[in-house]
């Protein structure tokens, strides 16, 4: 009996703790939501979301760009949460994702003389998984429950004046399927951070092509034009 009563209770606080480590708790309460889109009366947020947040400058006009290409990339969140060999592998991965992406998004143009862009990335703020906690949850309820996670800004700059033209927000939580990831401690991380580089070029391109002259070819989006 005493036996049954202390599988019964350890049962309970295991629960317990699986409780606490709810994903979606996690993805609320230590990353947060997209900040608010500007309201200064030059900027339109022209799309909104729990995940994703793009404000273009009404001012800019993005047809006159030739091209753009990857800029300042950096860690801003807490020295404490991550130290300087972490962040520096985190702000390569993104300079290397940003890269790949636009080389990827090139199609033509070769005005050497056109203004071109910038596209400059912070990343404010990571969520480590705890892998063995991961390991504990895996073995009990398959797939892991201490999610990894990252939020990053980017800014789109006029290469020439500085003047920032367009700007993103990104955040984005692990998943439960992504469970190699989890048995590392920014594992998941690092995966969210790719993915919000290739939103960052997505919207780009869209917010590029969306005001281009409707006779012309979609502008070059390449490293170093």
């Amino acid at each position: 009996m005493k036996r049954q009563i202390a599988c019964a209770s350890l049962k309970a606080a295991f629960l317990l703790i699986l409780a606490g480590f709810n994903p979606l708790n996690i993805h609320a309460q230590a990353l947060g939501n997209v900040p608010v889109a500007s309201t200064s009366a030059n900027w339109e947020t022209i799309k909104q979301g729990r995940h994703l947040t793009v404000r273009i400058n009404r001012d800019a006009d993005m047809s006159r760009y030739e091209g753009i290409s990857v800029g300042d990339i950096a860690y801003t969140g807490p020295s404490k949460k991550l130290n300087t060999r972490d962040s520096g592998k985190l702000t390569s991965l993104v300079r290397d994702s940003l890269t790949k992406d636009l080389a990827s998004a090139s199609q033509g143009g070769d005005n050497s003389t056109a203004p071109t862009l910038t596209l400059n990335a912070n990343i404010t703020s990571v969520r480590r998984s705890h892998p063995l906690i991961n390991l504990i949850t895996i073995a009990a309820v398959f797939v892991p429950l201490d999610l990894g996670g990252a939020k990053m800004t980017a800014s789109v700059v006029d290469k020439d004046t500085g003047r920032t033209v367009a700007e993103i927000d990104t955040v984005g939580c692990g998943q439960i399927y992504q469970v190699l990831g989890s048995l590392q401690a920014l594992g998941q991380s690092k995966i969210v951070l790719t993915k919000e580089s290739h939103s960052i070029v997505r919207e780009v391109t869209r917010m590029y092509s969306r005001q281009q002259p409707h006779d012309t070819a979609v502008a070059t989006l390449a490293e170093g034009r």
